[in-house]
């Protein structure tokens, strides 16, 4: 009982430190400084129950996991891409211009280094640490499962509470947490969060206005339920592509590939 008390104020501790770095901070020096103070934090902490570091979360350099992420990248910036254009067909969004030079620059580097971090630490948090801490404890389906739920709420919470929106986070959810367990690779899951983050970006900027991003846009306007039906929509083609893509990868088993492998000390601890 004590172990898992630790393992689930961990969570809280990591979620919490994340979500107050993003939202409470306005000074984007101290923001990122902060942002970046995280990897050390997890690295040390998640240790207390067991997992040897970030590589126990699924933080590892590979060929395998690069191929994974470029591959996941196209699938998600390119679901966004088609979504927002039927968007603007349908008359979401108007757009009114192209940004150009250092403010091109600018906010360019702002969506890739903000969505880029926010996407993995995110996924870290979500996946590489609930699915690497409870995969000795429960089967790989409630492992899956859990992980999907904690991801909606997450994103339920720090998006809009409405009912369509828990359900879009738990498609998406699905999808990330699928492309983890059938690879093994945290990059197959962050690849998808940060195409789709970037598609977002472009459009929206990291501040979610109109106008912010590189491509400037006006508010327009479209029916709810055509609103919805776009992006749950959207939601179900991502999940169907990577279902495709990754349904057999090789040389790949479900939960068996994504702890790494931990062997007791003499002592009575975990080391890696």
């Amino acid at each position: 009982m004590k172990k898992i008390s630790i393992g689930i104020s961990l969570f809280l501790l990591l979620n919490l430190y994340f979500n107050v770095t993003t939202h409470f901070i306005s000074n984007t020096i101290i923001q990122l400084m902060c942002i970046l103070l995280f990897f050390p934090i997890a690295h040390y902490s998640v240790k207390l129950v067991g997992l040897p570091g970030l590589k126990g979360l699924g933080l590892v350099r590979s060929k395998k996991g690069s191929q994974y992420f470029l591959i996941s990248f196209l699938i998600g910036f390119s679901c966004w891409t088609a979504m927002y254009a039927v968007y603007w067909y349908l008359g979401k969004f108007e757009i009114t211009g192209v940004k150009t030079g250092l403010d091109a620059l600018w906010i360019g580097s702002q969506v890739i280094a903000g969505f880029l971090l926010g996407s993995l630490i995110n996924d870290l948090i979500t996946r590489g640490y609930i699915i690497n801490w409870l995969s000795e404890k429960l089967k790989p389906l409630a492992v899956g499962c859990i992980s999907v739920l904690i991801y909606a709420i997450d994103d339920f919470w720090n998006g809009e509470p409405t009912i369509v929106n828990f359900v879009f986070s738990l498609i998406l959810g699905v999808s990330f947490t699928y492309a983890f367990l059938k690879t093994g690779s945290l990059w197959a899951n962050t690849g998808i969060h940060f195409g789709l983050n970037v598609s977002y970006g472009m459009i929206y900027g990291l501040s979610g206005n109109y106008g912010a991003g590189l491509i400037t846009t006006s508010k327009g306007d479209i029916h709810p339920l055509t609103n919805h039906l776009v992006v749950l929509s959207a939601a179900v083609v991502i999940f169907i592509i990577v279902y495709y893509v990754y349904r057999n990868p090789r040389s790949q088993t479900m939960i068996d590939v994504c702890s790494v492998p931990l062997e007791k000390s003499k002592k009575g601890g975990w080391q890696g």
